[in-house]
């Protein structure tokens, strides 16, 4: 063991991050027993060593690590770096604002404000596996037709000839030059799904295992690995070679037809193995940060699972959720986004409206709940990014499709002040949305997690409970404006109307 810290937990201390998938057992505190293993890291979306202390204190590793919390003592242990421990910094922010000085600098940089003043639009859901190029044209048509405004369109998996193979099907995509320029003349900004996966059946395979652009196992022998579509190989970027032989497939795309980015998915750590041969002789949570490193290359980029890479200008979309109101679902979206910006993943978004799951979305499909979409469209609205797929005037009732539309028109009313707070995080390491204990500290709000504050003086508290019309909000102290104009003095529990057409709101009052 290269080292290992313990902390004693205070008796009113909280402790934030670690892991996004864990964000409803967040905060630790001296009556919890949590056990989590980043080494390497297991789950579906992002993660880091880094643990945030409401009392100012924080713990911080490079590497990858294991955290341990029980009878009040937490524990941080690495298998192969030095862990870092600050303190004095008096409240979660400071401590925060003390981990970003040290080890985490802002880079100054933000993606392109169109992520932030516009939903985002993915053809996953509505189109599946059956992409095509009259498909996504009817789709960003019909966007436009039923009163959303134009904004990032993602072609997901589906347009390519083979994984690896990163080119559009002709059958499918006659002309795919001429669909991106329609798509930009509509006004949208077009991205294409990627990963770093190559079928083990395909040409691109037969010539990239002689080379040292794929992972080879302990054996020697190219790595095939199972992830969520099969059995395929995985690329090395821990190499020149590989690493220039994944450009020159996305410069190809970008300079050929014109598209402005990709989603990156995949570059899962657990899909990597520790004892792997590459060529940089890197562990699994390496390649996963090489993966992300490589999409720095394109502004206009997306990931789910990357490890590390605090306050680098990447889009990070929550994982895959199901059509639920449980912690599977839309009561996860709070809890792990706020998760993600005590990891310096600012530039969060939470998954697909109403579920990316597709499996599970599939299973509903013929009995989807069109209050919990609607809920789930609110919840998005006032955070930094939203992203549609199915579409709601297909999939919904009349009344709901409007309060969905409604919903993104909300995010455009706010987008000034959430472009403003992306550009403040590029500079700072700030989050966007943000804990309560991290604007009003040391006020009892510690395990607050099913509300969030937008920037320093707006506070959110969706509707995430089937059939509820009221919302009781945990409000600091101050005084309070709710959306519908009532004045409302902090420090207490308040229960306010929240009917199906309201995002419950306040503003704090100067």
């Amino acid at each position: 063991m290269k080292d290992k810290k313990s902390l004693r937990i205070g008796p009113c201390e909280a402790w934030y991050g670690l892991c996004v998938e864990d964000g409803a057992d967040l905060p630790i505190t001296h009556e919890s027993r949590y056990s989590r293993s980043l080494a390497p890291n297991e789950t579906v979306n992002g993660a880091a060593a880094i643990l945030v202390s409401s009392d100012g204190r924080y713990l911080y590793c490079a590497s990858g690590a294991q955290v341990s919390a029980q009878n009040g003592v937490l524990e941080m242990c690495s298998p192969d770096a030095e862990i870092f421990i600050g303190e004095g910094f008096e409240t979660l922010r400071g401590a925060w604002r003390a981990l970003v000085r040290d080890h985490l600098p802002a880079g100054g940089q933000a993606p392109p404000a169109l992520f932030f003043t516009a939903p985002q639009y993915n053809t996953w859901i509505e189109l599946l596996y059956d992409q095509s190029q009259e498909g996504i044209l009817h789709y960003a048509r019909s966007l436009l037709a039923n009163g959303y405004p134009p904004g990032v369109l993602m072609i997901d998996d589906g347009w390519m000839r083979d994984y690896g193979m990163w080119d559009f099907d002709a059958e499918r995509f006659p002309n795919p030059r001429e669909m991106v320029a329609r798509l930009h003349n509509m006004g949208f900004r077009v991205m294409l799904w990627v990963s770093p996966f190559v079928s083990p059946d395909s040409p691109v395979f037969r010539v990239l295992r002689q080379t040292n652009v794929l992972v080879r196992d302990a054996q020697g022998e190219p790595a095939v690995r199972e992830w969520w579509n099969g059995w395929s190989a995985l690329l090395d970027l821990s190499g020149k070679e590989g690493v220039e032989w994944l450009n020159r497939q996305l410069d190809s795309l970008v300079e050929r037809y014109g598209v402005d980015g990709f989603k990156m998915d995949g570059g899962d750590a657990k899909f990597y193995r520790n004892d792997d041969h590459t060529a940089g002789r890197v562990s699994a949570n390496e390649q996963s940060t090489l993966w992300a490193k490589a999409g720095l290359r394109y502004p206009y980029n997306e990931f789910r699972a990357c490890y590390g890479m605090a306050n680098a200008p990447l889009v990070q979309r929550l994982a895959d959720k199901n059509h639920s109101w449980e912690q599977n679902g839309v009561g996860s979206l709070v809890p792990n986004t706020l998760t993600q910006g005590m990891l310096g993943y600012a530039f969060s978004c939470p998954d697909m409206i109403g579920g990316g799951e597709y499996a599970n979305f599939m299973a509903n499909s013929g009995k989807l709940d069109a209050e919990l979409f609607v809920r789930y469209a609110q919840c998005a609205a006032l955070m930094p990014m939203m992203q549609f797929s199915a579409a709601p005037w297909r999939v919904l009732p009349p009344e709901a499709a409007t309060l969905c539309v409604q919903a993104a028109k909300l995010h455009g009313q706010y987008a000034e002040m959430i472009l403003s707070l992306a550009r403040h995080a590029a500079q700072t390491g700030e989050p966007i949305v943000r804990y309560l204990e991290y604007c009003f500290p040391h006020q009892g709000l510690e395990a607050v997690r099913d509300q969030f504050m937008l920037g320093d003086s707006l506070l959110v508290a969706p509707v995430l409970t089937k059939g509820a019309r009221v919302r009781s909000v945990v409000l600091p102290q101050g005084r309070w404006k709710y959306v519908d104009g009532t004045i409302y003095d902090g420090g207490c529990i308040v229960t306010v109307p929240a009917e199906l057409d309201t995002l419950p709101r306040f503003v704090l009052q100067a």
